[in-house]
């Protein structure tokens, strides 16, 4: 059976020079366009018996070795999807890179500005799970653009912990309620619609459900990291670790890239 760095070393892209290849091993150079590494790139490599993991061949050389808020994982190697991607011909060989390609292009961003692109993340760890399906459930009802100003922060009702909208199990509740997002019948002197009359109403619930377990596993995953002793690495603009840290790397005499 071929291996799948076998199979990645066989579609390797213009952008990646194959250096060395091993037993379910590949080292190599990534010299993404448009990026920071461009020109010199980033030396990688690439192991694993079916769905490869992907790191610097020497954690910490052009990239943090640790850092959340880059996708940088604990044990050293990149946090590209959500799930890392089995390899078992050229199709799924041609996914693996261009998933590869994307997170070094968003790395870049990182890099030069201090923040993740906020359309190409998803949150950390279990709470990544969550903020998937949140986002498949907005998209469903039209909520996209109200869903993404809520996780990003904006007041919203979606993520109002007092909004008692849902039971225990995610089930909505309290149907005689107005709608959350105040809607109102035109036809009817105005009036608010009761949630029981929404069409939508399940899955309002259910983006409201998701959102809180969201939350709740994120909050649980920081901790985990500051548990391990994980420090700020002081390459983005906002993090966690920061405030956890007596001084910011600027108020040190550092750069914040």
């Amino acid at each position: 059976m071929i291996s799948a760095t076998a199979i990645l070393a066989a579609s390797a892209p213009f952008w990646f020079e194959v250096e060395r290849q091993g037993h379910h091993k590949l080292i190599g150079v990534a010299k993404v366009p448009q990026t920071p590494w461009a020109g010199g790139g980033l030396r990688l490599s690439i192991g694993g018996v079916r769905s490869p993991h992907v790191g610097e061949e020497t954690p910490g050389t052009a990239l943090p070795a640790r850092c959340p808020e880059r996708h940088l994982q604990e044990d050293r190697t990149f946090c590209v999807g959500l799930r890392r991607l089995e390899v078992d011909g050229p199709d799924a060989a041609d996914r693996w890179w261009e998933q590869l390609r994307q997170w070094i292009r968003c790395q870049g961003v990182a890099e030069r500005t201090g923040v993740w692109p906020p359309n190409q993340a998803l949150d950390h760890g279990e709470a990544g799970v969550h903020h998937e399906r949140a986002l498949e459930l907005a998209r469903s009802i039209g909520l996209e653009e109200e869903y993404a100003a809520a996780w990003l922060g904006e007041p919203s009702w979606i993520t109002d912990p007092d909004l008692r909208i849902v039971d225990r199990r995610g089930g909505p509740i309290n149907g005689r309620a107005p709608c959350p997002r105040g809607c109102r019948r035109r036809a009817s002197r105005n009036a608010p619609i009761l949630r029981r009359k929404c069409a939508r109403r399940r899955e309002i619930a259910s983006l409201v459900w998701m959102e809180r377990l969201r939350l709740k596993s994120l909050d649980e995953y920081w901790r985990h990291v500051r548990a391990s002793g994980t420090k700020c690495c002081g390459t983005m603009l906002t993090c966690p670790l920061r405030d956890d840290q007596n001084g910011t790397p600027e108020e040190e005499g550092g750069s914040p890239h």
